[in-house]
């Protein structure tokens, strides 16, 4: 349908190069960050991240204290200006430790490393680097500071914590009955407790698309739908919310009313799958709402690439439709990331495809065009671009993946519309070449492929990024994947659930597993 858009070593060398030209460009465009993002008015005196912080933490003999937090993320704001910013804690943190602020989105890789799942997190280490204390959420002030007092051990973080005991989930089925067990039918929720554990309240729509492939789920799934729309679904302003706590009694705190862009890239892929399994136009509504808001939020007409949030803003969307629409919008962090511009791009191919849409497939291939020349470097491509112009962080394996899905689902749709691929980003299929792009993060006591390449931190790997990495070798053809590097059973073997963990962030590697890996293109 017309109606849903209307707009549409070498690495380093490749680096050096990239940021200078995009700087030249960005620049005309874009004006100095808002000087309303925290830190700025704190008092504590905040680092950046550097590992030669962990020697600095030695030598003044003081642990590390890093901070990481979100500029849309409400809880965050009532963390900082409540407890961060109290004068007891500023002033142990500034005497006794070393303050550490990360932006998660920026240094996602960091924040996985350390075992985060929500905001606020807080994570204490000695100078080597050890964990003291981590916990999430947003704790008062007194118990902050004596937290930071004794030196207190406190693990606390959203989702169960994992005893040795305690064996991952490795395969489809396993999977399957995991999410049985936390179906709660009265609610339509998967919330329930399993002998796994107890499940997060976060939205899991990468497990809701698993799940409307499943046979015994057919039933099970318009509940489900219904009651995470109810839940999340923003239809003024188009988009989902990023999350509900049910149990949360103020209504103020219940809904986190930011909106992320990798988010509703799984949202739009879910309803416009859900519509093209159930033929239910409400579904079809819904992904068309989400079209909207990335269009009208999120999308840089003139620069053509995407933000990757939408601020917070409770206030605003207390107001009734018509006051909404007389009111500027909450503001949009205008980063762009390669691997949430990866999967916005891969679902809306995928929804050209489902709703035979021409202005979806230009609006897709055109977003794509702008990743590769934002973010494209001749060993893959850059972590982020700021809104400033500025290039971020190499070397980042998620950014590798994202934006081959949606080449590789921009392909699809261009034959589904009857167009030639190689006239869109999409261009000519060289799957081994772009795999073996992947071959400097193989890391080889690991067996997998590490989620950084940085000599100062130890190799580590992440299930969502491994379950991405599957997915990406389903499209494929077994002979291209066969003369990569790249070998499916290593990639299998990573494919693992563990206690505390949410089952979105392996469920597109058991799709992947249960539709074939590597399969036919």
């Amino acid at each position: 349908m017309g109606t849903a858009t209307q707009h549409v070593s070498s690495a380093r060398n490749g680096l050096r190069a990239a940021g200078t030209l995009l700087i030249a460009a960005l620049w005309l465009f874009v004006g100095a960050a808002s000087a309303e993002d925290y830190p700025a008015d704190s008092q504590i005196e905040w680092n950046s991240f550097d590992p030669e912080l962990f020697d600095r933490a030695e030598d003044q003999n003081q642990p590390l204290f890093f901070y990481f937090h979100g500029q849309w993320c409400t809880w965050c704001i009532d963390f900082q200006n409540e407890s961060l910013e109290n004068p007891m804690v500023v002033d142990i943190l500034n005497e006794e430790y070393v303050p550490v602020l990360i932006d998660l989105d920026r240094r996602a890789d960091l924040f996985t490393r350390y075992g985060g799942r929500g905001l606020p997190f807080v994570v204490i280490t000695t100078p080597d680097d050890d964990v003291i204390s981590r916990f999430t959420g947003h704790i008062r002030a007194d118990g902050l500071y004596r937290i930071l007092e004794r030196q207190q051990r406190v693990v606390s973080v959203t989702g169960r914590e994992e005893t040795p005991a305690e064996e991952p989930i490795t395969t489809v089925d396993g999977f399957l009955e995991m999410l049985d067990q936390v179906y709660v039918a009265d609610a339509d929720r998967l919330s329930g407790s399993a002998l796994f554990g107890t499940l997060s309240k976060r939205p899991q729509p990468w497990t809701y698309r698993f799940l409307l492939d499943q046979e015994k789920w057919a039933g099970r799934m318009p509940g489900l739908l219904d009651q995470v729309a109810e839940d999340l679904h923003d239809p003024v302003d188009g988009g989902f919310f990023f999350f509900y706590d049910f149990d949360q009694r103020d209504p103020d705190r219940a809904l986190e009313t930011s909106k992320r862009l990798d988010q509703n890239a799984a949202f739009l892929w879910l309803f416009a799958h859900a519509w093209e399994e159930t033929g239910d136009e409400r579904y079809r509504e819904i992904a068309e709402d989400v079209i909207r808001w990335l269009r009208d939020a999120m999308w840089d007409e003139d620069q053509r690439r995407f933000g990757n949030s939408q601020y917070a803003d409770n206030a605003y969307y207390r107001l009734d439709p018509d006051e909404r629409r007389a009111t500027d919008p909450p503001r949009v962090d205008r980063t762009t990331y390669a691997h949430t511009s990866g999967q916005a791009i891969a679902a809306l191919a995928a929804s050209a495809r489902i709703f035979d849409d021409d202005e979806l497939l230009e609006w897709a291939d055109t977003a794509l065009r702008g990743v590769d020349a934002y973010l494209g470097i001749p060993a893959g491509f850059l972590h982020a671009v700021t809104e400033e112009g500025q290039p971020k962080l190499e070397g980042y394996l998620p950014a590798q993946i994202w934006p081959e899905i949606a080449r590789l689902e921009l392909r699809r749709a261009a034959r589904a519309l009857e167009r030639n691929p190689t006239d869109t980003a999409a261009g000519e299929p060289d799957p081994q070449a772009r795999l073996d792009r992947l071959q400097p993060f193989f890391d080889e006591d690991l067996n997998a492929h590490a989620e950084r390449l940085d000599g100062e931190l130890e190799p580590w790997t992440e299930v969502p990024t491994q379950a991405a990495l599957a997915w990406w070798l389903h499209y494929l053809p077994a002979e291209a994947v066969a003369a990569s590097h790249v070998d499916p059973a290593a990639v299998e073997a990573q494919l693992q659930i563990h206690p505390g963990a949410d089952p979105d962030d392996i469920a597109l590697g058991f799709a992947a597993l249960q539709r074939g890996m590597p399969g036919e293109d």
